[in-house]
């Protein structure tokens, strides 16, 4: 025992706890701590998945000359980092003939970052993402700056940043119309309700996750805190919860910021698939998958981003699946399907680690071991769409619609 005090900082602790990590002598985090967090250390003990992976970890280390504790300014004498990496990436980095490193050398960091960049794995950076859905994005710019009440104060601009676009994206914004007004068309015939999902998520320019479920978490040791929201994959893997409805889940919000005299906001809250309970955390992860209520053959045959109704869940061990799947089920999702397992998918495309890709079964296949297929939803769906040729045989559509 050194009277060290130890805290957490993960995508789940709640702003005060935190706030409280930045004060410990020794942080826990996970791959979700905030972008941005800045620690005052001199010990840093990680592990990575890529090259860029490792080199924004180590990253973190040596930003600063010290740090303050009970009014004292304290100095750090040395900074000492331990990566957790594959044998592979040891071999390469030290056994092999003209190795770039050897043991108790030294280099600096331009030297580590290149040679970590030449040995470890690269993960795919989506550079085709703007030259093939940017013209949607700035379609509904050019739209909205349209709007009478402002058309004449921005004509001229307007008028430059069509221009503009169609020269950067090789594209027209006519032809991006066009493809909003097909999906826009195709939704209403699907569902028979007003709206544009596939439009909507390509003319934003911060994802949100059409699965985010509002949180009570009830572990949290700061009142006004537990009211979070967290992705539905990440729950059904990781966390043992109860069903709320949304009513419940707001009248104990507001009770919470009248009873604390804090204000909680509640926008967030908005447009969540569920309402949950955070009972406590699971030991072990369990397995799920997505499930669709027919013959995805076709689906993924088509090789395009789609919007589909009749998604569900599987997790056998999961006694409010049933009721979580009668809300799922009837929503419109944003979706690429892909006729390749999770894991194929993941190595031949080069994805980052915490990718958003899913198994999913058919009716054909509910019973298979591996899921046959893959989805990825929302703004990922998108990102996949990108990349999604180099699986097939034959290139596909050059058009996103």
């Amino acid at each position: 025992s050194h009277g060290l005090t130890v805290g957490e900082n993960t995508g789940l602790s709640g702003q005060q706890t935190k706030l409280q990590s930045l004060d410990c002598d020794l942080v826990l985090g996970t791959s979700t701590i905030d972008v941005g967090v800045d620690f005052k250390i001199n010990f840093l003990i990680f592990e990575s998945s890529d090259s860029g992976n490792f080199i924004q970890r180590l990253g973190r280390l040596g930003r600063h000359s010290g740090y303050s504790k009970n009014n004292q300014e304290i100095s750090f004498q040395n900074f000492t980092a331990y990566a957790l990496v594959p044998k592979f990436l040891v071999e390469r980095l030290f056994l092999r003939d003209a190795a770039p490193f050897e043991n108790e050398g030294n280099c600096d960091r331009n030297f580590l970052n290149q040679a970590i960049r030449q040995n470890y794995r690269q993960i795919n950076d989506f550079s085709g993402y703007y030259p093939r859905w940017g013209i949607v994005q700035s379609f509904n710019l050019w739209f909205t700056l349209g709007n009478p009440k402002i058309k004449q104060q921005y004509a001229k601009s307007r008028d430059t940043f069509k221009t503009q676009c169609e020269t950067v994206f090789n594209s027209s914004l006519k032809k991006a119309a066009g493809c909003a007004m097909g999906w826009k068309k195709d939704w209403e015939t699907l569902s028979g309700k007003q709206g544009n999902p596939i439009f909507t998520d390509a003319s934003s320019f911060r994802g949100s996750s059409p699965l985010q479920c509002g949180l009570y978490d009830e572990t949290e040791p700061f009142e006004q805190d537990r009211f979070k929201t967290y992705d539905l994959p990440s729950i059904l893997s990781n966390l043992e919860i109860e069903t709320w409805t949304k009513a419940r889940f707001l009248r104990e919000l507001q009770a919470t910021a009248k009873r604390t005299g804090q204000p909680i906001a509640k926008g967030r809250f908005e447009h969540c698939l569920a309402f949950l309970k955070l009972k406590e955390y699971r030991e072990e992860r369990l397995n799920w998958k997505f499930t669709y209520a027919g013959n995805l053959e076709t689906i993924a045959d088509r090789w395009k981003v789609q919007v589909l109704v009749g998604i569900g869940i599987q997790q056998p061990e999961n006694p409010w699946v049933r009721e979580l799947n009668q809300k799922l089920q009837k929503q419109g999702l944003v979706a690429y399907i892909v006729p390749y397992p999770v894991l194929e998918v993941r190595q031949r495309l080069q994805l980052p680690m915490h990718f958003a890709l899913y198994p999913i079964s058919d009716e054909r296949s509910i019973h298979d071991g591996t899921p046959p297929y893959s989805i990825a939803l929302g703004q990922a769906a998108l990102l996949l769409d990108t990349l999604a040729y180099r699986l097939k045989n034959k290139r596909g559509e050059d058009w996103i619609c």
